[in-house]
């Protein structure tokens, strides 16, 4: 089956929109008659900017194929073998359960309490079946209830189709790693941003 990779709704939103800004305010500047003196750092603080909201809005995501779940959070990168996952919640995110570790998913937060009510009311004049105590976490219209179905779909099939030892959980190792990359993004964005404003 192929990768399939999940990301907030919300945030790919939210991203066009800062983005959008960031541009419209950067192009403002340019091409406004004395608005600034130094055109080269008014694009090194749109780029710092748009840095910065790339890599806490946009990066974040989760990851499903045939070998694991690979949770991608604004630090550290996560891959947890099918075999080592035990349970999937969505009580405050998506959170990916292993013997003695609970991982957060940062792409795919549960709703508050606003967006619960609003998620609650479409999921009720939709036609999908559920029961009064479906935690709005877990409703099929919100970040986390998508990005879990996602996760449980792929777990439960490789499960049934025998491609998952039982019983091993305790003994299969879940991986964890720093994402360089993208700190290096946040650093590189902060550092653009912060010469912008102090030099400009």
């Amino acid at each position: 089956m192929p990768r399939q990779t999940f990301r907030s709704t919300f945030t790919r939103v939210l991203c066009g929109i800062v983005w959008a800004i960031i541009a419209v305010v950067a192009i403002g500047l340019l091409v406004t008659p004395g608005a600034s003196e130094a055109p080269a750092l008014v694009i090194v603080g749109a780029l710092g900017a748009a840095a910065l909201v790339t890599g806490i809005l946009w990066s974040p995501s989760v990851s499903v194929d045939d070998d694991g779940v690979q949770v991608d959070n604004i630090a550290l990168r996560y891959f947890v073998p099918w075999a080592a996952l035990i349970h999937v919640d969505t009580r405050y995110s998506l959170q990916l359960h292993t013997p003695g570790r609970r991982i957060g998913v940062t792409a795919a937060p549960a709703p508050g309490a606003t967006g619960s009510l609003r998620a609650a009311r479409a999921h009720r004049r939709s036609d999908s079946p559920s029961t009064p105590q479906t935690r709005p976490g877990e409703l099929p219209n919100t970040d986390s209830g998508r990005a879990a179905e996602m996760v449980r779909t792929r777990w439960h099939a490789l499960r049934e189709a025998g491609r998952i030892e039982a019983g091993v959980a305790e003994n299969v190792r879940v991986h964890v790693g720093v994402r360089t990359g993208n700190l290096v993004l946040l650093v590189a964005g902060a550092a653009g941003l912060v010469a912008a404003v102090a030099l400009g």
